[in-house]
């Protein structure tokens, strides 16, 4: 029985899949590329070949990729073959396969990590990947969140299962719990029944305690060993002076583990902790870890910034600023970007593209995330006027289910403006059995944009023989 049978019957790969061909794919590509050792402004976005999947590769349309450190770090350091394309995560569908390959066929959404030192990296329209660091992409997630995911997945299982061997009943300490990594950390501690206590700035408390965090110190005001003790793991996401004063809070025999580098020797030199090593990087047994808390909902992604690749070295320094929120991301297919620019317009496209899953996938926690709680909407639809709480339309809206003619829906968000706290935005949706135009007024509130109006206009085609509520 191959791979992809196996794949199929365990649920991990749709079998509607196996029936597409594969599409026709082009020669050349628009690609972030770096030319010599530099940050994120020596970014620049150019044409260059698509590459060619080899033996036991998968060629994948990129639609989304995400921002890690490592990846400005190694554009830093000069540890990139150059000319390069960096970038790790990305999320696609696969377009083409290498000989060989049997787990994935064309048409199949996926997920991964490449090795942008080995190969050209995800900041691309296309990347060759080995089968080895690819998963289906999960069917909880948005094409978004698949692509924010891996690292910071395989990371967090890595050094917190792998390294420090948590256990129900743990007393967890993390250090930069709001980061991409830590995010995840402080989930995959309290899916596993620890205690989790987190550090962070005070902006970011009520967001570690909606991922499940126990107990949030502000960093910035409070020195952590002067709070917590006898610590059965400190993961460490931050280095330096934090790394060095973390033996302080651990329990006789408790674990240290950090991200940043490895633990000086001398901090376990005397014996009374353990730093134990971090097992091999592993994509796909770090991903399998955590599928089944995504399944579940118990594990998710926060998108902090959402950038078109015409505005990747804004992306990279967003990242770069050490105040993210989880994780950064790109989109890189043509049809997923609207042309406006602006350092707000990012954000403002967060509540806007959470509203879109929501149509496209039915779950609420999408829509929950567009809209304020005050949210109204107000407008017509074939004539008739309506005006009614955004709570209802989320009812409403939020089946559970990806619809059924979901092949045949096109939305795009049409124009973005900003002025200061306000943003308005126009977003086009084309159905079988509708057409709309949403105007949409957001504001910012405690450095979050949310809708607070949606304005529409919508209308039944002569060719739909039903209305749909939307």
């Amino acid at each position: 029985m191959s791979t992809r049978l196996l794949l199929m019957l365990a649920g991990l790969l749709p079998f509607a899949a196996a029936a597409q061909a594969c599409p026709a794919v082009p020669d050349t590509m628009q690609a972030a590329r770096i030319h010599a050792a530099g940050g994120p402004d020596a970014l620049c976005v150019e044409r260059v070949a698509v590459p060619v999947p080899a033996a036991g590769d998968v060629l994948v349309r990129v639609h989304y990729a995400s921002v890690n450190p490592v990846d400005w770090k190694l554009q830093e350091a000069g540890r990139l073959p150059f000319p390069a394309t960096p970038g790790g995560d990305f999320a696609g569908e696969v377009v083409a396969v290498g000989p060989g390959v049997t787990a994935f066929a064309c048409g199949d959404r996926v997920a991964g990590i490449v090795d942008p030192r080995e190969r050209s990296g995800s900041y691309a329209g296309y990347v060759s990947a080995p089968v080895t660091a690819l998963v289906p992409a999960p069917a909880a997630f948005t094409l978004q969140e698949a692509a924010a995911y891996p690292t910071v997945a395989v990371a967090a299982w890595r050094y917190l299962v792998g390294a420090a061997g948590v256990r129900s009943g743990d007393r967890v300490l993390v250090h930069g719990g709001a980061g991409g990594v830590g995010s995840v950390v402080v989930q995959l501690a309290k899916a596993r029944g620890a205690h989790v206590t987190a550090t962070a700035s005070a902006r970011n408390h009520d967001y570690l305690r909606g991922l499940g965090a126990d107990a949030v110190i502000d960093y910035r005001r409070v020195r952590f060993e002067d709070v917590v003790h006898d610590m059965d793991i400190v993961v460490d996401t931050v280095g330096g002076d934090t790394l060095a004063r973390s033996p302080a809070v651990l329990r006789d025999g408790g674990r240290l583990v950090t991200l940043v580098g490895q633990v000086p020797a001398a901090l376990c030199a005397p014996g009374r902790i353990l730093c134990p090593p971090a097992p091999a990087w592993n994509v796909q047994a770090g991903l399998a870890g955590v599928a089944p808390l995504i399944a579940d909902g118990r594990l998710r992604v926060h998108i902090d910034g959402l950038y078109p690749l015409s505005q990747i070295v804004q992306a990279q320094r967003h990242n770069r600023s050490g105040s993210t929120r989880g994780k950064v991301v790109v989109a890189v297919a043509a049809d997923n970007v609207d042309r406006t620019s602006g350092d707000d317009v990012a954000a403002v496209r967060l509540p806007l593209q959470a509203y879109l899953d929501g149509h496209a996938t039915g779950q609420r926690r999408h829509f929950e995330r567009a809209f304020a709680e005050d949210a109204v909407l107000v407008g017509v639809k074939d004539g008739r006027y309506r005006h009614w709480p955004a709570r209802e339309y989320v009812d409403v809206s939020s089946s559970g289910r990806v619809p059924a003619d979901e092949a045949q829906r096109t939305r795009r968000i049409r124009q973005i403006t900003v002025t200061g706290d306000v943003a308005t935005a126009v977003i086009e949706l084309d159905y079988p059995d509708m057409k709309a135009l949403d105007h949409m007024t957001l504001l910012r509130r405690d450095d979050a944009w949310r809708i607070v109006v949606k304005a529409y206009h919508a209308w039944t085609p002569a060719s739909a023989e039903g209305t749909a509520v939307r």
